[in-house]
């Protein structure tokens, strides 16, 4: 046992010096979990008039969050002003390249189409944003796009969706809690890059580029609800987090590929990590994949991938939970990607 623990001290001691250089960190901007009864001060409303985010007990919400505590945020257009839409904003006009993640009450199928999601690069002066919006319905997809549109086919200048198709066993079939994440940048002076997730699963095809001249190149992040009637859907949302981007190095490149030729799983990174890691890897070939956490004796501790994904480069995060939702403990961790005759294993540390 004394020898066991050894090794595993000298292998995370060894894994620390070597990774110290390219570790890099995301520094939190902003978190709301509305157990203080009320909203953080920072929130506004993106429509002058609009009614503002409140906090509600999460009795109010159709359906229990584990992970809710007391209060949930409470968003939706009962004024009917601006026809079933509200978002509330906050953070600087000047933000950029960063991520905002939360926890979203999603609908599904529901009589009108009914949306649940968040927003990056707001800025009301110059009356626009990007929208990240759950649809599952008969579109059966998560809309990514901008608020400015064809004044005569009220098409977004900016749209793009990521259907079920290509997200299969992605989506959910009922109501729900689910998580929706966005990570922005400016990528270059021409275009902005936007990488959308589902439950910490990238979500195919992304990520998406933006190279309209009129496009925001910074903003705030923000909530959004909206449904096609007067007084719009009730919205709710928890745990949100915002975070800032490192800038992009060669190592942590999210520019857009082609196909890869070859299947292959990435080291993970950062690496040591805590309390998330993000995992890459490409795939050469559609087909069904498997992505698994294993401890050093062989144990499955939890399965992130499980289903069919098209050719291309795919990412998912670990938050460092087992299947049950309890978090592990320091220790080298094993992640095992497998898709058809192809299969691939690292090793990672989580050092708390």
């Amino acid at each position: 046992m004394k020898k066991l623990f050894s090794k595993l001290l000298f292998v995370i001691i060894s894994s620390l010096a070597l990774f110290s250089q390219n570790t890099f960190s995301q520094t939190i901007i902003f978190k709301e979990d509305f157990e203080s009864g009320s909203p953080n001060s920072q929130w506004t409303t993106y429509y002058n008039n609009e009614d503002s985010l409140k906090a509600v007990p999460i009795a109010q919400a159709p359906k229990p969050l584990a992970t809710g505590g007391n209060y949930v945020g409470w968003l939706q257009d009962i004024n009917g002003s601006y026809s079933g839409s509200a978002v509330a904003v906050a953070g600087a006009l000047n933000l950029k390249d960063y991520s905002i993640e939360a926890d979203v009450y999603v609908y599904v199928n529901q009589p009108l189409s009914a949306y649940t999601g968040l927003v990056v690069y707001a800025d009301s002066s110059k009356k626009d944003f990007y929208k990240l919006r759950a649809d599952f319905d008969a579109s059966d997809r998560i809309n990514l796009s901008g608020l400015k549109a064809d004044t005569n086919t009220f098409a977004p200048f900016f749209n793009k969706d990521y259907k079920g198709a290509n997200n299969p066993r992605l989506f959910p079939t009922v109501d729900g809690w689910h998580k929706l994440k966005i990570e922005v940048r400016s990528t270059s002076a021409t275009q902005n890059t936007i990488w959308s997730y589902l439950d910490d699963v990238l979500l195919n095809v992304s990520p998406t580029v933006d190279t309209l001249s009129t496009r925001l190149t910074a903003g705030q992040f923000g909530l959004y609800s909206f449904q096609s009637d007067a007084d719009g859907v009730p919205a709710y949302f928890d745990n949100i987090v915002v975070k800032t981007l490192p800038a992009l190095t060669s190592v942590n490149d999210k520019s857009i590929q082609s196909i890869p030729k070859d299947f292959a799983l990435e080291q993970n990174y950062p690496n040591p990590f805590n309390p998330e890691t993000k995992i890459s890897y490409n795939l050469a070939s559609a087909g069904f994949v498997t992505l698994t956490i294993y401890d050093q004796l062989g144990r499955e501790i939890k399965t992130l991938v499980s289903r069919d994904q098209t050719a291309g480069q795919h990412s998912v995060n670990w938050n460092g939970k087992d299947a049950s939702g309890k978090a592990v403990p320091s220790s080298v961790y094993i992640y095992s990607l497998k898709s058809g005759n192809s299969a691939q294993n690292k090793k990672m540390i989580l050092l708390k």
